[in-house]
C-alpha cells in the first residue's frame, strides 16, 4: 500500500520594496526573510479532498542548516569543509500570521485567516546565489508533553546525511491528543526568483518556494459501532431508531472493550540524503518496538457504550480515533467486549443475556497498522440475532473534511 501525502507547506522568501537610494551595489541581493506560507494540496485519492493541517497542530518545529560560500562553499558552490551552520540555532517554532503579520492563536481551516507561517523573528535568507539552506521540520506529542526527535545532520561519503529518530511510549495506549508529524525535508533552498513568494502587497512571486509535506507517523484506530437487522430466513424485522421493531425493544451495552495485545513503546528512525539538487525528499526508515517494551491494550475509556444508532453514517465512537504505534497484527491480536442486551416486550416482559464477543483483527484481513494510515472498524450488531458482524476499512490518506478544495 503506497502511502499518501497530506499536508503542504511552503518555505518563501518575501521581498521589500525599496524607498530611498542606497550606494549599495544594486547587484546584491537585499535582506529577505524567511517564512512559511500555507498552501493548499489535494491527495491523489480523493478528489477535490480538502486538507487542512490544523486538525493536528497550530504550529510546528523547524532546524535548518547553512551552507555559506566562502565559509562552507566554494564560489562555485561545492563543498569546501565538512561544516555547516545553524540557521536557526538549535530549532525554531513555527507560527501562523495574519496579514496583519500577528500571531494567529487558534487558526482554523473555516476562517481561512492564515497569511503565512514563521519564525517568532527574522531569518534572513543568504545573500550568495550559491548559499543554500536546508529544512528539517516535525510536530509531536504524546497527548501531554512535547515529543522531540532526535535530529543529527553530518557528512558521510561524500554526502549530507540527516536522521530524525523518535522515541515514542504510550503507557495507557491511547492517549487522546497523541500525534506524531514529520515534513519531507527540504534541500538546496536559497534566496533565488524561483524561491520568492508574494506577500502581504510586498512583493510579486511566482507561487514557488520551499515545499513541505507532513506525514503522520503513527498510526489511528478507531471503533464504531450500531444496530441493523443483517439478512436471515425468515426475514429478520426492520429495526428502527430506538433499536425497536415496534413488537421488541433493545437495550445494548458493550463493556469491558479493548484490543490486545498492542505495542505500546516504539522508535522510528528515518533517514534523508543530500540529492545534489534544489528539491524535497521523502524519508526512509521504520517503527521497531523498544526494547524491553512488554505488550499493552487499546482499551475503551469511560462508561459503558450504548448501541443506540441503526446506521453506519451515524454509527458511535466505540473506541475514539487514537494513534498508536504502527505494527504488525499478528493471529493474537483480538477485539473482544461484552455483548450486553435486554429485551423488552409488552407487558412488562424482559430477557437479559451477556454475550463474551472476541475477535481476532488478522481474520479480517487487517495484517498491519501502517504510519500515516487510519484504519476504521464498525461493528454491526443484529439484537435480534444476538450476532455481531465486521466491517473494517481503510482509509490510506488519513484525510477528513469536505470536498472543496481551499487554502488553508
Amino acid at each position: 500500500m503506497i502511502m499518501k501525502k497530506l499536508f503542504f507547506f511552503a518555505a518563501v522568501a518575501l521581498t521589500f520594496a525599496a524607498c530611498t537610494k542606497t550606494t549599495l551595489d544594486e547587484s546584491a541581493a537585499p535582506d529577505v526573510p524567511v517564512t512559511f506560507q500555507a498552501a493548499n494540496y489535494t491527495p491523489a485519492t480523493k478528489a477535490g479532498g480538502e486538507v487542512s493541517v490544523f486538525g493536528d497542530f497550530k504550529n510546528f518545529q523547524c532546524r535548518a542548516y547553512l551552507h555559506a560560500v566562502g565559509v562552507d562553499l566554494n564560489a562555485d558552490g561545492t563543498q569546501k569543509a565538512a561544516t555547516y551552520q545553524d540557521f536557526f540555532g538549535t530549532g525554531e517554532t513555527i507560527s501562523p500570521y495574519d496579514n496583519t503579520n500577528t500571531v494567529i492563536a487558534n487558526p482554523t481551516k473555516e476562517t481561512d485567516n492564515v497569511s503565512y507561517w514563521a519564525p517568532s523573528h527574522n531569518y534572513y535568507w543568504p545573500k550568495d546565489p550559491k548559499s543554500y539552506v536546508n529544512f528539517v521540520a516535525w510536530y509531536g506529542t504524546d497527548g501531554t508533553n512535547a515529543v522531540i526527535p532526535t535530529v543529527t545532520y553530518e557528512y558521510v561519503s561524500s554526502k549530507w546525511k540527516a536522521t530524525m529518530t523518535w522515541s515514542f511510549s504510550n503507557e495507557t495506549v491511547g492517549a487522546a491528543g497523541a500525534n506524531l508529524l514529520y515534513a519531507d525535508m527540504a534541500w538546496r533552498y536559497n534566496q533565488t526568483p524561483d524561491a520568492q513568494y508574494g506577500l502581504n502587497g510586498l512583493s510579486t512571486g511566482t507561487n514557488k518556494g520551499v515545499p513541505m509535506l507532513f506525514h503522520h507517523a503513527l498510526a489511528q484506530i478507531n471503533v464504531k459501532a450500531y444496530a441493523l437487522a443483517a439478512e436471515a430466513t425468515p426475514a429478520n424485522p426492520t429495526i428502527n431508531a430506538g433499536v425497536t421493531d415496534g413488537t421488541a425493544t433493545w437495550t445494548i451495552l458493550l463493556k469491558n472493550v479493548k484490543i490486545t495485545p498492542i505495542i505500546k513503546a516504539g522508535t522510528l528512525a528515518l533517514t534523508n540524503e543530500d540529492p545534489g539538487t534544489n528539491e524535497t525528499r521523502a524519508w526512509t526508515g521504520t517503527w521497531a518496538a523498544r526494547s524491553g517494551s512488554t505488550a499493552g491494550a487499546l482499551i475503551r475509556s469511560g462508561e459503558d457504550f450504548a448501541v443506540d444508532k441503526v446506521s453506519k453514517a451515524t454509527a458511535g465512537d466505540l473506541i475514539a480515533a487514537t494513534c498508536v504505534v504502527p505494527q504488525t497484527i499478528g493471529t493474537d491480536v483480538v477485539l473482544s467486549f461484552d455483548l450486553d442486551i435486554t429485551t423488552a416486550y409488552g407487558g412488562g416482559v424482559s430477557h437479559h443475556e451477556i454475550i463474551p464477543i472476541s475477535i481476532k483483527l488478522n481474520d479480517m484481513g487487517t495484517t498491519a497498522w501502517a504510519m500515516n494510515t487510519k484504519y476504521t472498524y464498525y461493528l454491526q450488531i443484529n439484537p435480534s440475532q444476538k450476532t455481531v458482524l465486521f466491517d473494517p476499512a481503510v482509509e490510506a490518506d488519513w484525510v477528513e473534511g469536505t470536498t472543496t478544495e481551499k487554502i488553508i
